[in-house]
């Protein structure tokens, strides 16, 4: 969806479902490597109660045990959590991990870490809610430095991205055939400060204007090439 921050806002009153609402309880993050402190630090500055597992005895620990371990699991209150956050280094265990988790707790949110990029889908089917890939999200980053992109957000296998129109100014949205030829999707265009976000197929891309494109990363990329063409 793309609008102005109080419809976005709006829209996000409407669809935002109780059961996963962090409000409802704690934050279990499994894991207390660098990934994990990071958490803990940004959702306790966010204003939640964490309660960290980790194997290893160590300081910022609050329960030692394996996060795929059920007893462990209810230690660290997952029957109480809103959320459990698993930000493992092993990709096979955070797929079993989820797994457990999913069986302890149906309606908790699951947010999960992969190291690899072909573990998402596996951890998707394990039952996470949100995986992020460190490798796709990294590898984004350095190439947005390069390529100058403003990589709005990362996704689940999706891309957003700003850019300018490029060789396409002039043309209208229908006649450029971008989703034909790249496979990435218009979702908004930013002209002189407004954000047009219900945009006709006949608009026709302006100099000046910044598109708002989405797709997945081989899409963005199709796109790119086609733009600084």
């Amino acid at each position: 969806m793309a609008g102005h921050e109080p419809q976005l806002e709006q829209l996000k009153e409407l669809t935002l479902s109780e059961t996963r609402s962090l409000e409802g309880g704690s934050v279990v993050i499994g894991g207390y490597g660098l990934v994990g402190r990071t958490v803990q630090r940004a959702v306790e500055e966010a204003g939640f109660d964490t309660v960290t597992v980790d194997k290893v005895d160590k300081e910022g620990v609050d329960v030692v045990g394996s996060v795929a371990d059920a007893d462990t699991l209810r230690e660290a209150g997952i029957d109480d959590a809103g959320t459990v956050i698993l930000a493992l280094p092993d990709d096979r265990v955070t797929a079993f991990a989820t797994l457990v988790v999913r069986d302890l707790a149906p309606e908790i949110e699951v947010i999960a870490r992969a190291d690899a990029t072909d573990s998402v889908p596996k951890v998707y089917q394990a039952g996470a809610d949100y995986v992020l890939s460190l490798a796709a999200v990294s590898g984004r980053m350095l190439a947005s430095s390069i390529l100058d992109e403003d990589v709005v957000s990362f996704g689940r296998q999706v891309e957003v991205i700003r850019s300018a129109p490029g060789p396409l100014v002039g043309q209208s949205l229908r006649g450029s055939e971008l989703r034909a030829r790249t496979g990435c999707t218009v979702v908004a265009v930013q002209r002189n400060g407004d954000l047009i976000a219900d945009l006709d197929p006949d608009y026709v891309f302006g100099d000046g204007d910044e598109l708002i494109v989405t797709g997945t990363d081989e899409d963005i990329n199709q796109f790119t090439a086609l733009v600084e063409e």
